[in-house]
């Protein structure tokens, strides 16, 4: 597996999504049937040493910037595991380097640099532009984390539907809640009682400008309730800035930026609601981490997130304020709808494990290697 994108505390849910998988892959009770090798970066195993249990590689110039770590994955990684004999690789950052000669398979997050452009640079747009169909069209299978992206796959690439498999994310079961230590992360971060909780950088697909005007609505009936934000600084930073400090949210919003994943689990277990907005969605991590944790989740109706939650749940399109500010206001005001949407997230979370992932890339590889080239 080709792991060389992977820069540690950067990329996101597919970090830990992807990690989870391959230490399930690597449990002793799993028969793989394969031996697995991983290529990457000395950051990525000293940040997850449970991946040390699988072999793992260190390829040369990895760990620089963008443009000597796409040079590092068509020579080094090519004569690194032309070394080890390999029989397949796999792709999980979304791209299959031009000069990669061997059988593969890839993985494809979502189809964001296509389906937002707007969203990335003139460079990175037009690179990923040229990559993305090719290497399609060169693995022997795609795995997709969502129904949702593997219909845009077959649409916006044009690749046989029989070749993109979905492989979903999943989420780690956590450990037994711990109301004491959680209300401490909240005082630390001058977090209240009551409040909404939003872990997002502020990309602009995420949306904070809907959820700022309702929760807006939301605060001129109930006094205590707060908006937390969570999440690192995106091109969106500006004007979620500029709309928090309107008289209408003086005082009513905390934007906390990135803090530790330790401290975000701690908030879930006793936020109020997870409010979680975004237009576009490869597949929707942060409201499967919510549920597990006893966090009631609103989410918008909007790429895969529609996947993640069931019918039970609650859903508003992503664009519609008065729905964001009613769903809201019903949530925060009921606690047996609060107690539904616990019990029902609880029981669609557990429908996404670790083990359901390793099995469906092991199903993959499996198929792509008796595959006549």
């Amino acid at each position: 597996m080709n792991l060389t994108w992977l820069r540690p505390g950067i990329v996101g849910g597919s970090e830990d999504s992807t990690v989870a998988a391959l230490v399930a892959i690597a449990a002793p009770t799993v028969d793989a049937g394969i031996d697995l090798v991983l290529f990457g970066r000395d950051d990525l195993w000293s940040a997850h040493p449970s991946l040390n249990e699988l072999e793992c590689v260190t390829v040369a110039g990895a760990a620089s910037g963008r443009v000597r770590r796409v040079f590092a994955e068509n020579t080094a990684l090519a004569r690194t595991s032309r070394r080890h004999g390999i029989d397949l690789m796999h792709h999980a950052g979304g791209v299959v380097p031009p000069l990669d000669r061997e059988p593969c398979t890839l993985t494809i997050h979502d189809l964001q640099p296509l389906d937002l452009p707007e969203h990335f640079s003139a460079t990175k747009r037009t690179y990923l532009r040229a990559m993305l169909g090719r290497s399609a069209r060169t693995a022997r299978r795609v795995a997709v984390p969502s129904e949702f992206v593997q219909g845009r796959v077959i649409d916006r690439l044009g690749i046989d539907g029989d070749r993109v498999q979905v492989v979903p994310w999943s989420v780690a079961t956590p450990e037994a809640p711990d109301h004491t230590a959680a209300r401490a992360v909240a005082v630390r971060y001058g977090v209240g009682e009551r409040f909404v909780l939003c872990p997002a950088i502020t990309y602009p697909h995420k949306n904070h400008a809907t959820l700022l005007d309702a929760f807006a609505q939301v605060a001129r009936d109930d006094d205590d309730l707060e908006l937390v934000l969570t999440g690192g600084v995106g091109p969106s930073e500006g004007a979620v800035a500029e709309r928090i400090g309107r008289a209408d949210l003086a005082g009513r919003v905390r934007r906390l930026g990135r803090i530790p994943r330790a401290d975000l689990d701690r908030l879930y277990e006793v936020a109020t609601m997870m409010a979680f907005p975004s237009t576009y969605e490869g597949f929707g991590l942060p409201p499967l981490e919510a549920m597990v944790r006893g966090c009631p989740v609103i989410v918008s109706r909007s790429g895969s997130l529609p996947e993640v939650i069931s019918d039970e749940m609650m859903s508003v399109e992503a664009l519609d304020i008065a729905g964001w500010a009613a769903a809201m206001q019903a949530v925060s005001s009921n606690p047996e709808l609060r107690r539904t949407l616990v019990a029902a997230g609880a029981e669609a979370a557990s429908r996404f494990s670790a083990g359901r992932t390793a099995a469906a890339l092991l199903d993959m590889w499996t198929r792509a290697l008796d595959e006549t080239p």
